[in-house]
């Protein structure tokens, strides 16, 4: 037998066998959650929520739909993927381009069931609505209100003024009990924010560059240019 045949066999077999132990690894929710035990979430409040923008606390019924509590593997699962990661790009591999569903990247390297559980039904003894919990098992999208925000996270939503248009945004980092942080990472969508188109509109076409007039060409004209619109037309993509 070809003695690289004898790496790669046994290099996939440990693979194999490092990915079956990490899928049936423990729960790393193992505490009893204690409300008065708890945990900050850093860098989940934005800079415009400060007391120059603040316009006062929104009232507790005010609605929040649809917010994302994002969860974290654990660091043998983190490392695990990023392994896997590399060897789908590496032909030598026999997980060269073996791609997942989002159901099987939840299955092998997300949080384990148990502990999604934990965090949903925590959300839900808190007065929230779980929505739905995302395949990959990295993220719980869950609504209610802000004063249930107040009392689950520990922080205030408040109207803002930034830039004279009216924003919603928490004032500081959620908190959580401390039996949840190995799962629980932080809080998206806890204000209206949302990001900045790039787009930059051009009047002209054309751009001097080191003394040397260069033709800015878009897709569209890449298209044109290469004759691709009737394969486009046809359903193929790339």
């Amino acid at each position: 037998m070809d003695q690289s045949f004898r790496t790669r066999s046994v290099s996939c077999l440990l693979t194999c066998a490092f990915t079956f132990c990490v899928s049936a690894q423990n729960t790393r929710i193992t505490q009893p959650i204690d409300a008065a035990r708890l945990h900050t979430l850093p860098g989940n409040t934005r800079s415009e929520a400060n007391p120059r923008n603040d316009r006062g606390k929104v009232a507790d019924t005010f609605a929040m739909d649809h917010m994302f509590l994002q969860l974290q593997r654990s660091p043998e699962r983190e490392q695990a993927l990023k392994s896997f990661i590399d060897q789908q790009h590496d032909s030598k591999s026999p997980n060269f381009h073996k791609w997942l569903t989002a159901e099987e990247l939840g299955r092998l390297y997300g949080p384990a069931p148990q502990d999604i559980e934990k965090v949903s039904q925590w959300l839900r003894s808190n007065g929230f609505t779980v929505n739905t919990v995302y395949p990959s098992g990295m993220s719980i999208d869950f609504s209610g209100t802000a004063g249930q925000l107040l009392g689950a996270f520990h922080t205030e939503i408040h109207k803002l003024s930034v830039n004279g248009k009216d924003h919603f945004a928490n004032m500081g980092d959620p908190m959580i009990p401390e039996a949840l942080a190995p799962v629980v990472s932080g809080i998206v969508s806890l204000h209206d924010f949302r990001p900045h188109s790039m787009r930059m509109p051009r009047a002209q076409y054309t751009v001097a560059q080191s003394g040397v007039t260069l033709q800015i060409v878009a897709p569209d004209d890449l298209a044109t240019i290469y004759n691709l619109k009737a394969a486009f037309a046809a359903g193929y993509t790339g």
